[in-house]
Protein backbone atom coordinates (compact mmCIF):
# COMPACT_ATOMS: atom_id res chain seq x y z
CA UNK A 1 0.00 0.00 0.00
CA UNK A 2 2.83 2.37 0.80
CA UNK A 3 4.35 1.61 -2.59
CA UNK A 4 1.28 2.78 -4.44
CA UNK A 5 1.08 6.03 -2.48
CA UNK A 6 4.75 6.75 -3.27
CA UNK A 7 4.16 6.10 -6.99
CA UNK A 8 1.16 8.42 -7.05
CA UNK A 9 3.11 11.30 -5.42
CA UNK A 10 6.04 10.76 -7.81
CA UNK A 11 3.68 11.06 -10.83
CA UNK A 12 2.20 14.32 -9.53
CA UNK A 13 5.65 15.85 -9.12
CA UNK A 14 6.89 14.69 -12.55
CA UNK A 15 3.85 15.79 -14.66
CA UNK A 16 4.50 19.64 -14.68
CA UNK A 17 8.10 19.17 -15.84
CA UNK A 18 7.04 16.89 -18.70
CA UNK A 19 4.41 19.38 -19.89
CA UNK A 20 6.91 22.26 -19.89
CA UNK A 21 9.43 20.25 -21.93
CA UNK A 22 6.76 19.38 -24.51
CA UNK A 23 5.74 23.04 -24.88
CA UNK A 24 9.33 24.03 -25.55
CA UNK A 25 9.62 21.42 -28.32
CA UNK A 26 6.30 22.45 -29.96
CA UNK A 27 7.29 25.98 -30.86
CA UNK A 28 4.85 27.97 -33.03
CA UNK A 29 6.23 28.70 -36.48
CA UNK A 30 5.77 32.29 -37.59
CA UNK A 31 3.93 32.81 -40.90
CA UNK A 32 6.69 35.09 -42.15
CA UNK A 33 9.24 32.30 -41.80
CA UNK A 34 7.32 29.97 -44.18
CA UNK A 35 8.87 29.82 -47.65
CA UNK A 36 6.21 29.95 -50.37
CA UNK A 37 6.69 28.85 -54.02
CA UNK A 38 5.93 32.34 -55.27
CA UNK A 39 8.69 33.80 -53.10
CA UNK A 40 11.32 31.73 -54.88
CA UNK A 41 13.41 33.63 -57.45
CA UNK A 42 12.31 33.17 -61.07
CA UNK A 43 14.50 31.53 -63.65
CA UNK A 44 16.01 34.25 -65.80
CA UNK A 45 15.95 32.24 -69.06
CA UNK A 46 15.36 34.22 -72.27
CA UNK A 47 14.01 37.72 -72.01
CA UNK A 48 10.35 38.24 -72.93
CA UNK A 49 10.00 39.71 -76.41
CA UNK A 50 8.05 42.95 -76.60
CA UNK A 51 4.64 42.87 -78.31
CA UNK A 52 4.69 44.19 -81.88
CA UNK A 53 2.05 46.90 -81.97
CA UNK A 54 2.21 47.13 -85.76
CA UNK A 55 0.30 43.79 -86.17
CA UNK A 56 -3.37 44.36 -85.35
CA UNK A 57 -5.06 41.67 -83.26
CA UNK A 58 -7.53 39.34 -84.95
CA UNK A 59 -11.16 40.31 -84.55
CA UNK A 60 -14.26 38.16 -84.68
CA UNK A 61 -15.00 39.19 -88.26
CA UNK A 62 -11.67 37.78 -89.41
CA UNK A 63 -12.92 34.27 -88.66
CA UNK A 64 -16.09 34.68 -90.77
CA UNK A 65 -15.90 33.29 -94.32
CA UNK A 66 -17.03 35.96 -96.76
CA UNK A 67 -17.71 36.21 -100.47
CA UNK A 68 -14.98 36.98 -102.97
CA UNK A 69 -15.16 40.40 -104.67
CA UNK A 70 -14.17 38.68 -107.94
CA UNK A 71 -17.26 36.46 -108.07
CA UNK A 72 -20.97 37.03 -108.37
CA UNK A 73 -23.76 34.63 -107.37
CA UNK A 74 -27.42 34.79 -108.41
CA UNK A 75 -30.48 32.52 -108.46
CA UNK A 76 -33.71 31.64 -110.27
CA UNK A 77 -36.76 29.48 -109.52
CA UNK A 78 -37.92 28.25 -112.96
CA UNK A 79 -41.33 26.91 -111.90
CA UNK A 80 -42.19 29.35 -109.12
CA UNK A 81 -43.33 32.81 -110.10
CA UNK A 82 -44.00 33.64 -106.45
CA UNK A 83 -40.66 33.39 -104.62
CA UNK A 84 -42.25 33.96 -101.21
CA UNK A 85 -44.30 30.74 -101.02
CA UNK A 86 -43.27 27.15 -101.62
CA UNK A 87 -45.38 23.94 -101.47
CA UNK A 88 -44.79 21.58 -98.57
CA UNK A 89 -43.76 18.03 -99.41
CA UNK A 90 -42.93 18.82 -103.05
CA UNK A 91 -39.59 19.19 -104.82
CA UNK A 92 -38.51 22.77 -105.42
CA UNK A 93 -35.91 23.34 -108.14
CA UNK A 94 -33.53 26.30 -108.00
CA UNK A 95 -30.84 27.37 -110.45
CA UNK A 96 -27.74 28.85 -108.80
CA UNK A 97 -25.50 30.84 -111.13
CA UNK A 98 -21.82 31.54 -110.48
CA UNK A 99 -19.99 34.20 -112.49
CA UNK A 100 -16.19 34.46 -112.27
CA UNK A 101 -15.15 38.07 -112.85
CA UNK A 102 -11.56 37.60 -111.68
CA UNK A 103 -8.32 36.56 -113.33
CA UNK A 104 -8.00 33.23 -111.50
CA UNK A 105 -10.17 30.14 -111.53
CA UNK A 106 -12.57 29.25 -108.75
CA UNK A 107 -13.72 25.79 -107.68
CA UNK A 108 -17.37 25.50 -106.64
CA UNK A 109 -17.52 22.91 -103.87
CA UNK A 110 -21.19 22.62 -102.95
CA UNK A 111 -24.54 24.31 -102.47
CA UNK A 112 -26.46 23.89 -99.22
CA UNK A 113 -29.83 25.16 -98.09
CA UNK A 114 -31.82 25.45 -94.87
CA UNK A 115 -34.81 27.02 -93.18
CA UNK A 116 -33.81 29.44 -90.40
CA UNK A 117 -35.71 31.15 -87.64
CA UNK A 118 -36.43 34.69 -88.92
CA UNK A 119 -35.57 36.35 -85.61
CA UNK A 120 -32.31 34.42 -85.20
CA UNK A 121 -30.65 33.01 -88.32
CA UNK A 122 -28.29 30.92 -86.17
CA UNK A 123 -31.24 28.70 -85.24
CA UNK A 124 -31.84 26.07 -87.96
CA UNK A 125 -35.39 24.75 -88.39
CA UNK A 126 -34.81 22.37 -91.34
CA UNK A 127 -31.60 21.39 -93.08
CA UNK A 128 -31.72 20.39 -96.74
CA UNK A 129 -29.42 18.03 -98.61
CA UNK A 130 -26.07 19.49 -99.65
CA UNK A 131 -25.30 19.08 -103.36
CA UNK A 132 -21.60 18.58 -104.06
CA UNK A 133 -20.21 19.72 -107.44
CA UNK A 134 -16.42 20.21 -107.17
CA UNK A 135 -16.45 22.01 -110.54
CA UNK A 136 -13.91 24.53 -111.75
CA UNK A 137 -15.10 27.85 -113.15
CA UNK A 138 -12.56 29.52 -115.42
CA UNK A 139 -11.96 33.30 -115.39
CA UNK A 140 -14.55 35.40 -117.25
CA UNK A 141 -17.00 32.50 -117.44
CA UNK A 142 -20.40 31.61 -116.06
CA UNK A 143 -21.83 28.28 -114.87
CA UNK A 144 -25.24 27.31 -113.55
CA UNK A 145 -25.89 24.64 -110.92
CA UNK A 146 -29.15 22.83 -110.21
CA UNK A 147 -30.21 22.60 -106.58
CA UNK A 148 -33.35 20.84 -105.28
CA UNK A 149 -34.95 20.78 -101.84
CA UNK A 150 -38.22 19.60 -100.29
CA UNK A 151 -39.91 21.77 -97.62
CA UNK A 152 -41.42 19.70 -94.83
CA UNK A 153 -45.18 19.21 -94.89
CA UNK A 154 -45.25 19.85 -91.13
CA UNK A 155 -44.22 23.46 -91.75
CA UNK A 156 -47.11 24.09 -94.14
CA UNK A 157 -50.13 26.13 -93.15
CA UNK A 158 -50.62 28.99 -90.76
CA UNK A 159 -48.98 32.38 -90.81
CA UNK A 160 -45.49 31.23 -89.90
CA UNK A 161 -42.56 32.43 -91.98
CA UNK A 162 -39.06 31.04 -92.33
CA UNK A 163 -35.75 32.34 -93.55
CA UNK A 164 -34.71 30.39 -96.65
CA UNK A 165 -30.95 30.41 -97.16
CA UNK A 166 -29.31 28.93 -100.26
CA UNK A 167 -25.56 29.20 -99.80
CA UNK A 168 -22.82 28.46 -102.34
CA UNK A 169 -19.36 27.50 -101.05
CA UNK A 170 -16.30 27.86 -103.27
CA UNK A 171 -12.53 28.39 -103.13
CA UNK A 172 -9.73 29.77 -105.25
CA UNK A 173 -6.59 28.08 -106.58
CA UNK A 174 -4.66 29.01 -103.44
CA UNK A 175 -7.15 27.24 -101.17
CA UNK A 176 -8.83 30.34 -99.73
CA UNK A 177 -12.44 29.57 -98.78
CA UNK A 178 -15.39 31.76 -99.74
CA UNK A 179 -19.14 31.56 -99.30
CA UNK A 180 -22.02 33.58 -100.70
CA UNK A 181 -25.77 33.42 -100.12
CA UNK A 182 -27.50 33.22 -103.46
CA UNK A 183 -30.92 33.48 -101.78
CA UNK A 184 -31.62 34.80 -98.32
CA UNK A 185 -35.25 35.85 -97.92
CA UNK A 186 -38.24 35.22 -95.67
CA UNK A 187 -40.72 32.74 -97.18
CA UNK A 188 -43.73 30.69 -96.14
CA UNK A 189 -44.69 27.06 -96.75
CA UNK A 190 -48.19 26.34 -98.08
CA UNK A 191 -50.16 23.15 -98.56
CA UNK A 192 -49.90 21.63 -102.01
CA UNK A 193 -52.98 22.21 -104.18
CA UNK A 194 -53.79 19.18 -106.35
CA UNK A 195 -54.63 21.02 -109.55
CA UNK A 196 -54.23 20.27 -113.25
CA UNK A 197 -50.64 19.35 -113.94
CA UNK A 198 -49.63 19.50 -117.59
CA UNK A 199 -46.61 17.28 -117.05
CA UNK A 200 -48.70 14.47 -115.60
CA UNK A 201 -51.29 14.88 -118.39
CA UNK A 202 -48.71 14.55 -121.18
CA UNK A 203 -47.14 11.62 -119.36
CA UNK A 204 -50.47 9.79 -119.38
CA UNK A 205 -50.97 10.62 -123.06
CA UNK A 206 -47.53 9.24 -123.86
CA UNK A 207 -48.25 6.05 -121.91
CA UNK A 208 -51.56 5.61 -123.76
CA UNK A 209 -49.85 6.05 -127.15
CA UNK A 210 -47.16 3.52 -126.26
CA UNK A 211 -49.80 1.03 -125.09
CA UNK A 212 -51.74 1.47 -128.34
CA UNK A 213 -48.63 0.87 -130.42
CA UNK A 214 -47.90 -2.28 -128.42
CA UNK A 215 -51.45 -3.58 -129.04
CA UNK A 216 -51.26 -2.86 -132.79
CA UNK A 217 -47.86 -4.50 -133.02
CA UNK A 218 -49.10 -7.61 -131.23
CA UNK A 219 -52.14 -7.78 -133.52
CA UNK A 220 -49.98 -7.50 -136.62
CA UNK A 221 -47.69 -10.29 -135.45
CA UNK A 222 -50.68 -12.48 -134.58
CA UNK A 223 -52.37 -12.03 -137.96
CA UNK A 224 -49.14 -12.52 -139.89
CA UNK A 225 -48.46 -15.83 -138.14
CA UNK A 226 -51.92 -17.45 -138.10
CA UNK A 227 -53.38 -15.78 -141.23
CA UNK A 228 -50.64 -17.18 -143.51
CA UNK A 229 -51.41 -20.69 -142.32
CA UNK A 230 -55.05 -20.40 -143.41
CA UNK A 231 -54.10 -19.12 -146.87
CA UNK A 232 -51.55 -21.90 -147.43
CA UNK A 233 -54.21 -24.65 -147.47
CA UNK A 234 -54.65 -26.42 -150.87
CA UNK A 235 -57.86 -25.78 -152.78
CA UNK A 236 -59.54 -28.97 -154.05
CA UNK A 237 -61.16 -28.57 -157.46
CA UNK A 238 -64.58 -30.17 -157.68
CA UNK A 239 -65.25 -29.42 -161.32
CA UNK A 240 -67.24 -26.77 -163.11
CA UNK A 241 -70.82 -26.30 -162.12
CA UNK A 242 -73.34 -24.44 -164.25
CA UNK A 243 -72.95 -23.17 -167.82
CA UNK A 244 -69.77 -22.39 -169.74
CA UNK A 245 -68.80 -18.79 -170.46
CA UNK A 246 -67.97 -18.49 -174.17
CA UNK A 247 -67.41 -14.74 -174.25
CA UNK A 248 -63.65 -15.02 -174.47
CA UNK A 249 -63.74 -17.50 -177.46
CA UNK A 250 -63.79 -15.97 -181.01
CA UNK A 251 -67.08 -16.37 -182.93
CA UNK A 252 -65.58 -18.29 -185.87
CA UNK A 253 -64.32 -20.97 -183.51
CA UNK A 254 -67.69 -21.13 -181.88
CA UNK A 255 -69.33 -21.73 -185.27
CA UNK A 256 -67.01 -24.60 -186.17
CA UNK A 257 -67.58 -26.22 -182.81
CA UNK A 258 -71.33 -26.11 -183.30
CA UNK A 259 -71.04 -27.85 -186.73
CA UNK A 260 -68.88 -30.58 -185.23
CA UNK A 261 -71.36 -31.08 -182.52
CA UNK A 262 -74.31 -31.34 -185.00
CA UNK A 263 -72.59 -34.06 -186.97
Amino acid sequence: MAFWKFLFLFTLVLSPSVLMAQEEEDEVVDADDVVRPEDEPLDDGEPIKPVDDSIPPLEEEDYVIKASPSAKVFYAFPKHSDETTFPGGKVVKALIGFQNNGEKAFIVDNVEGSFRYPMDYNYVIQNFTSFRYAREVAPASLQTFLYMFVPSEQLAGGSRTFGLVLKLNYRDEEGNLYTDSAFNETVSVVEYDEGFDTEIFFMYVLLAAVSLLCVLGAQYVFTSMFGSRKQSRKVIETGTQGGIDYDYIPKEHLGSKKKVASK
